[in-house]
């Protein structure tokens, strides 16, 4: 099991520092953890099944006043909702900014001839009786800064949807395919069958939720930084994972003191662990020993 003391200890001997001379711990640290990202965006050493809902909470951000995000609720009439709850009708989630009862009819879908509601998503506070409700985000939405492990998710494998008694694995589609499927209506509501990451941190979902579905999704996440406060903490990576970090951490520091034939020595010798593990831990699987699996 890996500490941030035994990395030190393998990194000052590749670099022939065993005394401190040339490379602080801190700096070592530094490069350590750099090298421990590095080893999960690799491999996706690290794997986490993260519980949470469809619409998800929208994230934290200046537009909802420094309100802290709450599990969308679905919109009901004749319902008193408090300021700063969040609500979901149609695709759209709403903040509630002006405490009040809501009225006996739900928030429009999107249309171009409701003159009342011509702006989509709505600008601007709108009321729902006497309840005050401000866009803050689509119920399509999956944040990965929302999720329970925030923005250490670095990658998502598959979700499941909870429906009934049964988890529904979620088709994955490219954004231009999920794009002109399941978003070309506006209006298009149901159980979501499908998702697709756009960008950095975002995931969509279609078709948009019509209730509240309980989902689990697989990540891969990034390790939280190993510290000079408890250099005895083990690290949740994991042998044989742990071998490359210190091949990446020399590379870093032969880098830094602009020795390039070194580093590149280094980074070579990263990229042999790196593919070698992914060699030795993917090894077969057989299914089941029988001609069917059931």
């Amino acid at each position: 099991m890996a500490t941030l003391n035994s990395y030190i200890t393998e990194v000052q001997r590749l670099l022939h520092d065993a005394n401190a001379n040339f490379y602080s711990t801190a700096q070592l640290t530094d490069y350590i953890n750099s090298a421990r990202e590095r080893v999960v965006r690799d491999t996706g050493a690290l794997r986490e099944i993260q519980v949470t809902q469809v619409p998800s909470p929208v994230p934290a951000s200046a537009t909802i006043g420094g309100a802290t995000p709450t599990n969308p609720v679905p919109w009901t009439a004749n319902t008193t909702f408090n300021q700063n709850w969040f609500v979901f009708s149609n695709i759209f989630i709403y903040q509630v900014t002006t405490t009040g009862v809501t009225g006996s009819t739900a928030p429009p879908y999107p249309a171009s001839n409701n003159n009342n509601y011509s702006n989509y998503p709505p600008s601007t506070e709108f009321f729902s009786g006497t309840c005050g409700l401000t866009y803050v985000g689509n119920c399509e939405n999956i944040f990965y800064s929302a999720l329970p492990l925030g923005s250490n998710t670095l990658d998502i494998v598959n979700i499941n949807l909870y429906w009934g008694n049964t988890r529904v694995p979620m088709d994955y589609l490219s954004w231009s395919d999920f794009n002109s499927r399941l978003r070309f209506w506006q209006n298009y509501i149901g159980r979501p069958l499908a998702f697709s990451i756009y960008g950095q941190g975002n995931i969509y979902v279609g078709p948009v939720p019509d209730q509240v579905y309980q989902i689990e999704i697989d990540t891969v996440v990034l390790p939280d930084p190993l510290t000079q406060s408890n250099p005895t903490a083990v690290d949740p990576i994991n042998d044989p994972y742990t071998s490359a970090v210190k091949f990446y951490a020399a590379y870093l520091a032969k880098f830094y003191e602009q020795s390039f034939g070194e580093s590149e020595i280094y980074k070579q010798e990263y990229m042999k662990q790196a593919t070698s593990i992914i060699n030795s831990t993917f090894t077969r699987r057989i299914p089941s020993p029988f001609s069917s699996p059931f």
